[in-house]
This record gives structure tokens, sequence and C-alpha cells, in this order.
């Protein structure tokens, strides 16, 4: 038992020396011309190279069986990700996302390599290639551009007062306090709450200031100004400005994968007395896995945008 137990932590160490290394190569700005962190080569053929250097290791230093094949890859990218997190190479939210797909990816390589080595004593050459894919496949992958796809995201609430009560608390919006914003996973797991809106001057071109904490803001500017119906504008947000210990920094806003690029609310009168408050925004993606990327963005916007409509309603019910 003894001896199985030292076998799987040199198991184990070799394992994590592969992802280790190549993290700091493709993290490292030497490299970033050809070695990208969110492509296709790190996110899936890494994961799929380390469920196959796993499975080998067990099946060589220990003995075949399933779990070298099924369940130790997934296991260990697993564990992997989690460190990932815990020693501040990834953001919270990134491990969040990532994870499903590296471990989804890490029992590929796990099942792959088992197959091989049914019909190879060896399998050296195999789990070589396989580890190494990464590196060959990334210079290629950066000759191909990733596609750009703009998606809008909208949310509604409805609210006992009158279109000018909800108008007067949508063009500016006062100092949120924290008790204010209802509980969100998504700012459990770091993402900034919203504070305010101020505006220069009411009107089309009129320049909104969003801010959010940890000294985050978003430059607007006013493009539709209907009172008390419709208020749209841009939305800037400039990477230089926002602080890097704000967002991770593969989903920084305004930055190479990610953007927030317009915003709109529309009040709708009701009948009954009472109104719906629309609010929408569009966004770009830039991955070569927006089908993933898009999902999980409108996932957390859609967080984002409810909880700034819930202050919205409290308020204005206040108010009325």
């Amino acid at each position: 038992m003894a001896v199985t137990r030292r076998q799987t932590l040199i198991i184990l160490a070799l394992a994590a020396l592969y992802p280790l290394a190549t993290w700091f190569l493709f993290a490292t700005k030497p490299m970033g011309e050809w070695l990208q962190i969110v492509s296709i080569s790190f996110i899936y053929t890494l994961p799929c190279g380390i469920g196959a250097l796993v499975c080998f290791l067990g099946y060589k230093l220990d003995k075949p069986a399933r779990f070298w094949a099924y369940g130790a890859p997934a296991l260990v990218m697993l564990a992997l990700t989690f460190l990932s997190w815990l020693f501040y190479m990834e953001a919270l939210v990134c491990a969040l996302v990532a994870a499903p797909v590296l471990c989804l990816m890490a029992f590929l390589g796990g099942w792959i390599m088992s197959l091989i080595l049914k019909k190879t004593r060896d399998g050296r050459l195999s789990v070589s290639v396989l580890v190494l894919l990464p590196y060959a496949l990334s210079p290629l992958e950066q000759l191909w551009q990733a596609p750009h796809e703009t998606r809008v995201m909208h949310n509604e609430v409805r609210i006992h007062a009158a279109p000018e009560v909800i108008w007067s608390h949508i063009h500016e919006v006062p100092t949120i306090q924290p008790q204010e914003i209802p509980p969100q996973w998504i700012y459990h797991i770091g993402f900034p709450r919203p504070i305010a809106a101020t505006i220069d001057r009411q009107g089309v071109g009129g320049r909104r200031h969003a801010t959010f904490e940890r000294e985050v803001s978003f430059f607007e500017v006013v493009t539709h100004w209907e009172p008390p119906k419709k208020l749209s504008f841009t939305i800037k947000a400039d990477p230089e400005f926002v602080p890097r210990t704000a967002f991770d920094k593969h989903i920084i806003v305004g930055g190479r994968f990610y953007d927030v690029l317009d915003g709109t609310y529309e009040i709708e009168r009701r009948g009954d007395g009472t109104c719906v408050l629309h609010l929408s925004s569009t966004h770009r993606l830039s991955t070569r896995f927006n089908w993933y990327a898009g999902w999980w963005s409108e996932w957390i916007m859609h967080q984002i945008q409810g909880s700034i409509l819930e202050v919205v309603r409290k308020r204005c019910e206040q108010a009325a």
C-alpha cells in the first residue's frame, strides 16, 4: 500500500510539472506572439496531453486500471485548476468557466492513451506527441484570426412607479450602498459591484461616468435621449485605465477578447399603473470558442444587469 501511495505521488508530481511549465511559457510576454493561453491549443490540447500523461504514468508506474484511464486524468485536471486559482495564477471566474472543458478534455486524453496502450507495449511516442501538441498547434493557430461576434443581452423588471420616477433613477444613479445590491454569485467570485453613474449634462451627447468597485470606470456617451421612455449610450472601457486587479487579464473589458459596446434603458408603461424597465447591452466576443464563452458571458451579464434593475426597482417603489 505504501508503494502505491509513493507511486501515486510521483505520478501527480510529474503530471503537474508539465502544465506548470506550459503555463509559464504561454504566459511569458516574449512568447505571446506564438503561444496564447486563451486558445484552442491551451484550453483543449493541453488538458488532453495532461490526461494522456497521467494515464501513461499510471499504467507504467502502477498498473493498467480504469482509474488511471478514466478517473485520474479528470481528477488531476480539476486539482490543477483549483491550485491555479489558489496560487493566483488565474482568477476564480476563469477557473470556474474553464473547469468543465478542461476536465472533459483530460478525460478524453486519458481514454485515448488507454486505447493506445492496449495496442502497444511502449506508448512513449504517442504520449510525447500528445504532450507536445499544444506547442505545435499554437503557432499555427495564431495565423487564424479569431472571429468577432456581437450579442445583445436583455433583462427587464416590473416596477410599481410612474415613468417619470423611473427616468429620474436611470439617467443618473446616486451612490449605491452595498446592502442595496441583491446577493449574486458573481460578486462572491470577484466581480466589482456597481457604485454610481453621473452625467455632465442632459440630452444627446451627454457624458455618463459609471463607476464600479476597485476603481473600475466606464465612459458613456448618450446617443438617444427621450424622457421618460428611452435612454441609449455607447460604452467605452479603456483597458489601460481599468486596474489589472479588477478583472482577470484574460477577460478584461475592452481587451482583446471581450468588450461592452452600448447600453439601452427603455421604460414601457403598462395599463395597470406599473411599468416594465428594460435594460439591454451589446457585447463583443473575440475568441476561437465564442459558443462557450458567449454562454458564460450571457449568464454573468444577466446577473449584473438584473442586480442593477433590482436596485432601480427598490428605489423607485420607495420614492413612489
